[in-house]
């Protein structure tokens, strides 16, 4: 019953879930394009620039927090315009710790569901991103289809990261929340 009417509210604030949708997606295009760049062989080619895949590493670490920090904020974002129906939850009786884990099942489905495309994306921009980097030592780009299983694994590993970071981090509010708190 609680994931019936869960799924149905969720339905009302189907437009929240778009620009949740779509912060996710662009989330894997850019962890899944920084990380192809790590691990192609374009990028070990260039002379003289053995410490390009660390640099590339490091900024996409740091990537990776600033997203994370982006993805959390959307979760409490999304947490927030839910609390009234949080309450009425707790109203019903449902512990906290089952509205937490909704919360957590809900946004694990969403992230998943935003992977495919993001990578889809990321092989896009992984794209641009060697023609730019080519062009910075004037080398020619010839466009070509690249996957690398590697960048997709730890573009999964970072995002799974960040998104359990967020719900983390949201679901421990839930949890302590009393219902005179999630009604405001």
């Amino acid at each position: 019953m609680l994931r019936r009417l869960s799924w149905r509210n969720a339905k009302r604030q189907l437009k929240e879930y778009a620009l949740f949708f779509v912060t996710l997606t662009c989330a894997v295009a850019v962890l899944y394009a920084f990380h192809a760049q790590i691990f192609s062989k374009t990028a070990k080619a260039l002379p003289d620039l053995e410490l390009l895949p660390y640099l590339i590493a490091a900024s996409s670490l740091l990537i990776v927090l600033i997203l994370g920090w982006v993805v959390s904020y959307m979760m409490s974002y999304m947490l927030k315009r839910r609390s009234r129906e949080f309450s009425i939850y707790m109203v019903c009786g449902i512990p906290n710790r089952k509205i937490s884990a909704l919360l957590f099942q809900e946004n694990s489905l969403i992230g998943l569901l935003a992977f495919g495309p993001g990578m889809l994306l990321g092989m896009l921009f992984s794209q641009i991103l060697e023609a730019v980097l080519l062009s910075v030592f004037g080398l020619s780009y010839t466009l070509h289809f690249g996957f690398s299983l590697p960048a997709m694994g730890l573009a999964f590993l970072y995002f799974s990261a960040m998104l359990l970071y967020g719900v983390r981090r949201n679901g421990r509010w839930v949890r302590r929340v009393q219902l005179r708190q999630a009604f405001c």
